[in-house]
C-alpha cells in the first residue's frame, strides 16, 4: 500500500480536500484535536496552508493515493519555543496499519533534518494508542513526560537532531 502513496507539499488548491480528509478523520478517532474544525471555510483553509507554506519552519504533507489525501502531516513552531516544532500525523481510518503513518513521519523528519532550523518536534498521544506510540518509538521519539489532553493520559515525545 504504502509504495502506491506520493507524498506531496499542501498547496492551497489542495484546501478543500484537506477540509474534506480531516472532517472525515474527526468522526473516525479522538486524535484530531482541531478547535472549530466544523466552521472552517476552504478560503480561510487555503490562506492558512498559503501562510505555513511561507514560514521556513512549518510545513504540512499530505499521502495522497490518486488524486485523494489519505494522510497528513504537519509541523508547526510551537509559539512559546519557536526552536520546537510541533508534529501532528492523521491517517483516514481504512488506510490504517498500512505504513502510510511511518511514511509521514519519515519524510516529517527528512524535512525538519535537511530543511528546517528547528532544534526538535515534539508530540503528544493518547497512551491508549499503542500502535502509534510503537511508530514514534520505532522513528526515535522518546517520551519526555505525561499529560490530560481532552480528558484522556497522553504521552508527550520528542526527537531531537
Amino acid at each position: 500500500m504504502a509504495d502506491q502513496v506520493e507524498i506531496k507539499l499542501a498547496t492551497a488548491d489542495d484546501a478543500p480536500a484537506v477540509l474534506d480528509f480531516l472532517r472525515q478523520a474527526a468522526t473516525e478517532t479522538d486524535a484530531v484535536l482541531i478547535p472549530h474544525l466544523d466552521q472552517v471555510t476552504v478560503d480561510q483553509e487555503r490562506q492558512n496552508i498559503e501562510m505555513i507554506n511561507r514560514f521556513d519552519d512549518c510545513v504540512v504533507m499530505l499521502a495522497m493515493l490518486g488524486d485523494q489525501p489519505i494522510g497528513i502531516v504537519t509541523v508547526m513552531v510551537l509559539g512559546d519555543r519557536p526552536d520546537t516544532g510541533e508534529l501532528g500525523v492523521v491517517v483516514a481510518k481504512d488506510y490504517w496499519r498500512n505504513g502510510i503513518g511511518r511514511l509521514l513521519v519519515e519524510e516529517a523528519e527528512y524535512w525538519f533534518e535537511n530543511y528546517s532550523s528547528l532544534s526538535s518536534l515534539v508530540l503528544s498521544v493518547f497512551t491508549i494508542n499503542k500502535p502509534a506510540i510503537a511508530l514514534y518509538q520505532h522513528c526515535h521519539f522518546v517520551q519526555t513526560g505525561t499529560i490530560t489532553e481532552e480528558g484522556k493520559p497522553a504521552l508527550l515525545m520528542e526527537y531531537q537532531r
